[in-house]
């Protein structure tokens, strides 16, 4: 459909994306990339970048829970495919697509060897199931703990087709200097265990543990882990020199009206105009991804070289925002969300979030525009 139908819009630069991933790989030298696309590619639509970074020379993706995966298969992807969080009732159908499951406790263990023997006979099925082993190195999330590790190889030595294809950690803190010597004790913990792993099995095995920001901070401390889960750095929404944001979300002024003094503006009446106002309406809302609690001047707008603040709580499908000292404001004029001249790890700092809520939480009724 034509561009011109929509109201709010995200630009995606795809050269900043193949920009991008030139960059990472000089960084990451005898490491590969394992591309987050989780979440609708962090909001900026898992289909389309999924295949640009394909064309681009990527060749291993990670997403979340099986249907990510089954929609990339069926748009065409055919790359391997890692499943971060699966389940035991849709390992099935993530061997029947050829993705590779995460093994995370002994129940999806269970369920991963229940589905191998009821698929046996299935010839579309590949043979080994090539499997990635969670290891809890301090995140305390997901994964086994170090002390579960020497039974979980028994029970794994013990299941016929499959395949120990990695093993891997997830750094908590990377970013914080403060953190780091807690971050080095994770890196090490995740050595260590390779060590076991391949001394039990008679083949090699992958490791990784780096994000964006431990391979922008830690990559030079090691050069044995094989993959780099990468997602912030892809869409460069890293204050990083050598990064180049890939995304711009733009709002119309679908509507300027006059408010004065005493009127109340939106729901709840939460905002009185102290004085005489000039408002504009922009078709962006909660459904969007924006929070309600964003209103009333928490979440400000950029347009015209000027921050222009919300006024009045945030609606569904729209919010308002205060253009009465902006000279020359007219509807269709454009505002930006986050972009070239409103980075999002400004809009994110000013929202006390992260750039990974803003982005994944971008609806998908919101037109993504590729150039």
């Amino acid at each position: 459909m034509r561009h011109h139908l929509y109201g709010t819009r995200l630009y995606v630069n795809l050269s900043h994306l193949e920009h991008n991933i030139q960059t990472i790989n000089k960084s990451l030298k005898n490491c590969s990339i394992i591309a987050m696309v989780k979440a609708n590619a962090y909001g900026h639509g898992d289909i389309v970048i999924s295949r640009k970074l394909e064309e681009f020379g990527v060749n291993y993706f990670g997403v979340a829970d099986f249907e990510e995966g089954v929609r990339l298969r069926v748009s065409g992807l055919k790359s391997r495919i890692m499943v971060m969080n699966p389940a035991s009732y849709n390992m099935a159908t993530i061997l029947k697509n050829n993705l590779e499951p995460v093994i995370y406790n002994d129940t999806i263990l269970l369920a991963l060897h229940s589905a191998i023997k009821e698929s046996s006979c299935d010839p579309s099925i590949n043979q080994p199931i090539s499997i990635h082993v969670k290891i809890n190195t301090g995140m305390n999330r997901w994964g086994f703990d170090t002390s579960e590790i020497p039974k979980l190889i028994a029970r794994i030595k013990n299941i016929k087709n499959i395949k120990v294809q990695s093993i891997y950690s997830h750094l908590s803190s990377s970013k914080n200097p403060q953190d780091d010597q807690f971050t080095k004790r994770q890196l090490q913990t995740l050595i260590d265990q390779k060590s076991a792993f391949m001394s039990a099995f008679n083949y090699n095995i992958d490791t990784h543990i780096y994000n964006s920001f431990g391979m922008i901070r830690f990559l030079s401390h090691n050069n044995i882990f094989n993959y780099a889960r990468i997602g912030l750095a892809l869409y460069g929404a890293i204050n990083n020199i050598n990064l180049k944001p890939i995304a711009e979300l733009k709002c119309p002024i679908a509507q300027i009206r006059s408010v004065k003094k005493g009127d109340s503006i939106g729901y709840d009446r939460s905002y009185i105009a102290q004085n005489n106002m000039k408002i504009g309406i922009v078709p962006f809302g909660y459904a969007d991804g924006l929070q309600r609690r964003w209103g009333n001047g928490v979440l400000n707008f950029f347009y015209k070289k000027k921050l222009i603040p919300t006024v009045g709580n945030i609606s569904m499908d729209s919010c308002m925002v205060d253009i009465s000292d902006i000279e020359g404001a007219s509807e269709t004029d454009t505002i930006i969300y986050f972009g070239k001249d409103r980075p999002i790890w400004d809009l994110a700092k000013e929202l006390n979030t992260i750039p990974y809520e803003i982005m994944a939480t971008l609806s998908k009724r919101i037109k993504r525009i590729y150039h």
